[in-house]
């Protein structure tokens, strides 16, 4: 099949979705590349609205996610998603869908995250991360998200030195900072996610304490750091888990999330043929974050 596009434009793609199989498919739908994701739940099945920018410098998500879908019906010997059309997105639509429905989202004992024009009011003294999301993904709400930022709370990041692995809207580093850290460094591929990252950044009044680059995992050297974050689905983790190594310094921690639950059994049998050490595992909905040291 060839590129339906090439020219830059956003695109929205409708995915309906079969009962039971949510989890997996949002899975599989921020593999492929897709920059964003709404949930339309209703009588019958879930419909999905996934975003994307294709350009002729990166894979086409909407070409990779049909391969998947096709493969999944394959092995379930049926259509357990379907996708029902694909449709340009003028780049502020796109924004504006996201402000739609955004709050305030409390997070452990200590913090509260939300956008620039959500008013809350913070009587219980919460720490608070302003995030406003614009095209990257990671506002606190999915719970893949939650789970680090509740390690980051658990850990007590104070005077530790924090690295975010494909860091979204930057929530992880601007959340160490505030929590004590002494500094935090974040990189992602993708350009949309590490300009709100660092508009984010600069929201926060924590410019001094946290750098984000745009890079992949083999495309920057940021040094070694106490504690890593790595937020990122599987297939991203597996094949990269000797690299991650390289970012820790002796007696550091990393955390895993991005995970499924029934990706557990396998992704602690890859840590521990790369000789990682599981310290924890933390559930939420159907997501797991590993906490592992070398």
């Amino acid at each position: 099949m060839g590129n339906l596009f090439s020219d830059g434009l956003w695109r929205s793609l409708h995915i309906e979705c079969e009962p039971g199989f949510e989890d997996i498919i949002s899975a599989y739908i921020f593999e492929s590349g897709f920059s964003g994701l709404e949930e339309h739940s209703g009588p019958g099945n879930v419909v999905y609205t996934a975003y994307y920018r294709r350009t002729t410098e990166t894979d086409d998500p909407f070409e990779k996610l049909s391969g998947t879908l096709d493969e999944l019906a394959l092995s379930h010997k049926k259509d357990i998603a379907r996708i029902l059309s694909l449709e340009n997105v003028p780049a502020e639509d796109w924004e504006l869908s996201w402000r739609r429905g955004l709050s305030a989202i409390e997070v452990g004992s200590r913090l509260v995250i939300r956008p620039s024009w959500v008013d809350y009011e913070n009587t219980g003294g919460l720490v608070e991360i302003i995030i406003d999301p614009k095209m990257a993904f990671g506002t606190g709400s999915h719970a893949t998200t939650r789970l680090c930022l509740e390690t980051i709370e658990k850990i007590n990041p104070e005077k530790l030195s924090v690295l975010d692995a494909g860091c979204g809207s930057g929530v992880l580093s601007i959340a160490a900072v505030k929590l004590g850290a002494r500094h935090a460094a974040g990189f992602d591929i993708d350009l949309d996610s590490v300009e709100n990252a660092r508009e984010n950044v600069i929201i926060n009044g924590v410019r001094d304490r946290v750098v984000i680059e745009h890079a992949d995992i083999f495309g920057c050297e940021p040094g070694r750091f106490d504690l890593v974050f790595a937020n990122i689905i599987s297939g991203g983790l597996i094949p990269n888990l000797r690299r991650f190594r390289d970012f820790l310094l002796p007696e550091g921690k990393v955390v895993f999330s991005g995970l499924l639950a029934e990706e557990e059994t396998l992704f602690i049998e890859h840590l521990k043929a790369e000789c990682f050490k599981v310290r924890e595992i933390s559930r939420m909905d159907e997501w797991i974050a590993v906490e592992a040291e070398t």
